[in-house]
């Protein structure tokens, strides 16, 4: 994918993700910086915060390969870790971690995703160690079409998304 088509497909996505329910409706919103060709969430994060809506990035921690959300109000508060993805700056841990409310959403990416929900990142498990005891929180991955296919390996401890958006179609997924 070019830049153009990249920024043009998030551009599409991030239009369906601030109509849907799910987002107008959340307090909290649990974004990613994007990386590495991932759909661009700058928009969202910027829609959000005019939304007055509190925003929360992933820091990572490598020893144990797990993260936790920290609010922030501007990009400025970011700065490059785990990978050299952009993450709340050291400080923030002090002041500012998340604490689960069923009215927020988790909005993530991912390098493919099935059409039963399901996403594969970059191995680490980071999302669904986050996400095993807060099943309260509603999920939606954002994905391009490209990146949508029939199925991927899955292990039992693997979270299906409650929502995949991509710049053609939206896929729910019912909970069980």
């Amino acid at each position: 994918m070019t830049d153009e088509e990249a920024s043009s497909k998030s551009a599409a996505i991030v239009q369906k993700v601030i109509k849907t329910p799910e987002y107008v409706e959340a307090d909290n919103i649990l974004l990613y910086a994007d990386y590495c060709r991932e759909v661009m969430t700058r928009e969202i994060f910027d829609d959000a915060i005019l939304h007055k809506k509190r925003v929360y990035f992933p820091r990572a921690d490598r020893l144990t390969n797990t993260m936790e959300f920290y609010q922030i109000v501007s990009v400025r508060q970011l700065e490059r870790g785990y990978m050299d993805i952009l993450e709340p700056k050291e400080d923030m841990k002090l002041r500012y971690k998340f604490q689960p409310r069923e009215d927020t959403l988790v909005i993530m990416p991912g390098v493919a995703f099935d059409t039963s929900g399901y996403r594969v990142g970059y191995g680490k498990g980071f999302y669904d160690k986050y996400l095993v005891n807060k099943r309260q929180l509603s999920t939606m991955a954002l994905a391009y079409a490209c990146q949508i296919v029939d199925e991927i390996p899955r292990d039992e401890y693997d979270i299906r998304m409650d929502k995949i958006v991509t710049e053609e179609i939206i896929y729910s997924f019912l909970r069980i």
